[in-house]
């Protein structure tokens, strides 16, 4: 199905470079949202552009040429770590992530500027394509699968006892982007979960279903990802949230023990 999206002014600088590249965060939930059931999402959820790429630096560097040639910079954000950027004032930043191959891997600079990401190989597998039409051009863009999309939100779903506002945040919004999948739309639930079955090691199911737990209702990350939510869709209820999570729960318990007999 077509679908239009807040990434679409991209899409035409990018064209060449769109069959190698996964886009990821706020602008995939988009395209779940829009080409699956026809609406938007907020704006909230939209925020940094976000590709994923398998490799980075000189290996991939013509896509680096191709954006410099078109007169993007290249920049770093100044953040917890520095984030390699590139920046072009009609259409703002994009960034690239790479899979992390070993604990600290430093971003990359030569070629193609990107960051490493921690578990984006789950992201960066078998990913679905959707139709996104502009300026009376269709372009094919690659999303991951919502189980994976969901997954690799769910283990980014923790805190640690010193978190500052900023880490609770961060957390906060990868609990929203799972809620805003599931809670109200049965169908990506049920795709999710088909997705689940696939995914290997089942550890990694284990680990999702024990953060979405020990951060669930009554929790510092629940009572913060649920003020975020109710003021996104203020027309749901909090208690359906809880209802969700504990019915969830059981779900993919009963997901992790299926996935146990496949293999």
């Amino acid at each position: 199905m077509r679908a239009s999206a807040s990434v679409s002014p991209w899409l035409p600088w990018l064209k060449p470079f769109l069959p190698s590249m996964v886009l990821l965060g706020g602008n995939a939930a988009e395209l779940y949202h829009s080409s699956l059931l026809g609406h938007h999402i907020p704006p909230l959820l939209i925020k940094d552009t976000i590709f994923g790429v398998e490799k980075a630096g000189k290996k991939s560097s013509a896509l680096h040429e191709h954006l410099i040639k078109l007169g993007f910079q290249k920049k770093i954000e100044k953040t917890e770590a520095p984030i390699p950027v590139y920046r072009r004032g009609d259409l703002g930043t994009i960034r690239f992530v790479f899979p992390q191959k070993k604990s600290g891997q430093p971003a990359s600079s030569a070629g193609l500027a990107a960051a490493p990401e921690k578990g984006l190989e789950l992201l960066l597998e078998n990913p679905h394509s959707v139709e996104v039409k502009y300026l009376d051009q269709n372009y094919d863009v690659y999303i991951p699968q919502i189980g994976r999309f969901v997954l690799a939100n769910g283990l980014k779903v923790k805190i640690l006892k010193k978190s500052d506002p900023r880490d609770i945040y961060r957390a906060a919004m990868h609990f929203i982007h799972i809620l805003d999948l599931l809670v109200e739309n049965e169908d990506f639930e049920e795709e999710a979960l088909n997705d689940f079955l696939e995914i290997r090691p089942p550890a990694l199911l284990r680990e999702f279903r024990d953060n979405l737990k020990e951060n669930g209702p009554g929790s510092i990350l629940w009572e913060s990802t649920q003020k975020l939510y109710l003021n996104l869709y203020p027309n749901v209820k909090a208690v359906k949230l809880t209802s969700w999570h504990w019915k969830f729960q059981k779900i993919i318990s009963k997901t992790i023990l299926d996935s146990k007999t496949t293999d």
